[in-house]
């Protein structure tokens, strides 16, 4: 049996099934979650101990005081922390720690790090991290190019299940103004300059009349040159938040995700693909990790409004097509991106850990291997 803190459970649906599993798998779990997070029923749900806090900065003292008040009474031999704030804090807190548990970060993004920057080497970069889950190998490849030994990346896809997933009847997309008849290609997520919808945006418009579908976007706009072109189209709609994004995108028939530049491995497309949707995404990060190009979805060049708008053609075209992708893209999800997996790899990865010593909990924040 392990022992298990999980810091930062929150909204995050993998993460939270990830708890459960450990927990239904005979492992002593307790976790730090958000207030007002789903994460809070969730625990209470699966029998998993949790205490309440919000990790508001990475010198959070509350924080601080919280790991070694549940550190001293329940001593863990893994702490994973599945946000920044919960891992500095961490490093924090458990320093000149005798026994100090494992300490394991979550990375999925890249960019925004800096050897130079001290919250990098207070976070990914201090050498007491024992491991780092990468959420891709695009982004295990990011941290290597700041010379992180190769033995603390850990590669694990967050791996869904469909089950998890119910897609809205195609009538719920009426209320949006989507006729019955209309081909529909969604994007989901927070639009701003690195997600690329200024390009889908001129790939759509520059469709042929010939097709006529429709884009629905779901998500906050936070790209004022993208807020000024609202409006213009007739067949581009901007739905803003929607609770209910993932199962109204189960609706679609194609599912975009446009990025120029940072993708970990979104969401948004695991979701899509798990609910058989065709996606057509950007060679950005994981994301060609995720969809095989021609096998489980398009793959386009990031940037190219041309390509873009060839594939979005090719599928709006060619609905036999666009069905033999989507059930191969579902099946990819039922296969190597299926969340057993996830729950496999990230036992294998604490196990290994607790086979090997500690490094010394006084070691110098230093930026190379040794």
């Amino acid at each position: 049996m392990i022992r298990l803190l999980l810091a930062g459970l929150s909204h995050d649906t993998v993460e939270l099934h990830l708890a459960a599993a450990l927990r239904e798998a005979g492992h002593d779990v307790r976790a730090i979650v958000s207030p007002g997070s789903p994460a809070v029923t969730w625990c209470r749900d699966h029998s998993i101990l949790f205490r309440l806090h919000e990790f508001r900065h990475r010198f959070d003292r509350r924080a601080i005081a919280l790991y070694r008040e549940l550190l001293r009474d329940h001593p863990r031999d893994i702490l994973h922390a599945f946000t920044n704030r919960a891992l500095s804090t961490a490093l924090l807190a458990t320093r000149r720690f005798e026994r100090p548990p494992r300490l394991v970060g979550y990375r999925g993004t890249m960019g925004h790090l800096s050897r130079w920057d001290p919250a990098s080497r207070l976070s990914y970069l201090h050498p007491r991290v024992n491991a780092i889950v990468c959420v891709s190998d695009a982004v295990r490849r990011y941290l290597l190019e700041f010379n992180l030994p190769e033995s603390r990346l850990a590669v694990i896809w967050k791996g869904h299940e469909p089950s998890w997933y119910t897609p809205a009847p195609r009538a719920a997309l009426d209320a949006f103004g989507i006729p019955p008849d209309a081909t529909t290609v969604a994007f989901v997520g927070n639009i701003r300059p690195v997600k690329g919808v200024n390009i889908l945006l001129d790939a759509f418009e520059t469709l042929s009349a010939d097709d006529t579908g429709h884009l629905l976007l779901f998500g906050e706009v936070r790209d004022p040159k993208i807020r000024r072109r609202m409006n213009r189209h007739p067949r581009i709609h901007f739905l803003g938040f929607q609770a209910n994004a993932a199962e109204l995108a189960g609706a679609c028939d194609i599912a975009v995700m446009p990025s120029i530049e940072r993708e970990g491995l979104p969401k948004a497309i695991l979701e899509a693909m798990a609910q058989g949707v065709v996606p057509v995404v950007t060679r950005v990060g994981g994301l060609p990790e995720l969809v095989e190009h021609y096998v489980s979805g398009l793959v386009v060049p990031p940037g190219d409004t041309h390509a873009l708008r060839d594939a979005l053609t090719t599928l709006l075209r060619n609905p036999a097509r666009r069905r033999q992708l989507a059930a191969a893209a579902r099946e990819r999800v039922n296969g190597p991106f299926h969340f057993r997996h996830t729950v496999e790899k990230h036992l294998a990865l604490y196990r290994r850990l607790l086979d090997q010593p500690n490094p010394p909990d006084n070691a110098p924040a230093s930026l190379t291997s040794t």
